[in-house]
């Protein structure tokens, strides 16, 4: 139940996030969220954390994962006509990240996480994007509920010039049971986006986030995931999200619902994912005078396969297809995205 900050729009199964600049209406992913033991099993041990973890012994202070990737995307750009736009382009990608945990026991778990990535576009060069990325997150567990939290912050450049940051937080309540799981988190998002004419570079961008455009705003969301637990780290997940962003435009302000599935299956020496969602925003004002205010459905499918090397080697493959219906023509578009990747992590739980 890994998740990491993403960026705007729907994220490709890829480490590397999408380019912050390439959509109109900015929308982000579920908060880190926290799903922990109500009891202590015997070994291997399940500890309290932001996800269900399966290790035997003393749980790791220091984690780390290394990602390359290849891959193509017909519509980078997100355009209603990609082929007219060019918008299609292969992509090589790059992520490092390292976690550190102070506390991690039965009871309690905080781990802080720092992330690096790197997304190559040869064919749209101003899409290439880089990321940074710092996080914490903990979980306290009590007799028949965990309670957790999370507080992350990211930066986006696009082309070596600071382009998006977000500041996200979450709190969440979760009850885990032999066959099932049950979350309930909220979440809270704050997404700037720069102003075009802003050309804050390298680390002016960083420590200066510029002038926020008109897309810019708060999103705040409730979410409630089940899962059902197939044993050996496999599951089957229902789960329903609702909320409202608000933004520094009201053309840009809107109401979502999404609800999606989504399973895992963990034979020996494979992990096999496979997701499918639908997001429904209803926006608050019209773009065109006379038009009416737009309505949008998001559909997603996405699907990967990663195989153990060796002990802390994956190779890995993916496949994702999204596509927008809206009720202005020119902001549809279709999207589809594959490639390949390699992982390499260090004293990681599964």
């Amino acid at each position: 139940m890994e998740a990491a900050p993403a960026a705007p729009e729907a994220a490709a199964p890829t480490a590397a996030p999408n380019s912050p600049a390439a959509s109109a209406s900015a929308t982000v992913e579920p908060p880190p969220s926290a799903v922990t033991t109500t009891t202590a099993p015997p070994a291997p041990t399940r500890r309290a954390g932001m996800r269900v973890a399966r290790v035997a012994g003393a749980p790791p202070a220091w984690d780390g994962r290394l990602r390359l990737g290849a891959g193509y995307d017909s519509n980078a750009l997100l355009e209603s006509n990609p082929d007219q736009a060019q918008s299609a382009t292969v992509s090589y990608n790059g992520e490092a990240a390292i976690g550190w945990r102070p506390i991690a026991n039965e009871r309690d778990f905080v781990k802080a996480t720092g992330t690096i990535g790197y997304d190559r576009r040869p064919g749209l060069d101003d899409l290439d994007t880089t990321k940074f990325a710092l996080g914490v997150s903990g979980a306290r567990q009590n007799d028949e509920i965990t309670t957790g939290g999370s507080l992350s912050a990211a930066r986006y450049w696009l082309d070596g010039d600071g382009a998006a940051a977000e500041l996200r937080g979450g709190v969440s309540l979760g009850w885990l049971r032999t066959s099932s799981a049950d979350l309930l988190a909220l979440e809270l998002a704050l997404i700037h986006f720069n102003e075009a004419n802003d050309d804050l570079q390298g680390v002016e961008g960083l420590f200066n986030l510029g002038h926020a455009d008109d897309r810019s705003g708060t999103l705040t969301a409730l979410a409630w995931r089940h899962w059902w637990r197939l044993g050996d780290g496999s599951r089957i997940e229902g789960a329903v999200r609702s909320g409202r962003f608000f933004a520094n435009s009201e053309i840009e302000n809107y109401a979502l619902i999404q609800p999606w599935v989504a399973v895992r299956f963990k034979p020996e020496g494979w992990d096999l994912q496979a997701k499918a969602s639908v997001e429904g925003r209803v926006y608050d004002a019209e773009r065109t005078p006379g038009d009416g205010a737009e309505n949008t459905i998001i559909g997603a499918l996405s699907a990967s396969a990663d195989r153990r090397l060796g002990h802390s080697l994956w190779l890995g493959a993916y496949a994702a297809l999204s596509a927008r219906d809206s009720t202005y023509d020119e902001r549809d578009y279709e999207r589809w995205q594959v490639g390949a990747r390699l992982t390499w992590t260090i004293a990681s739980e599964e």
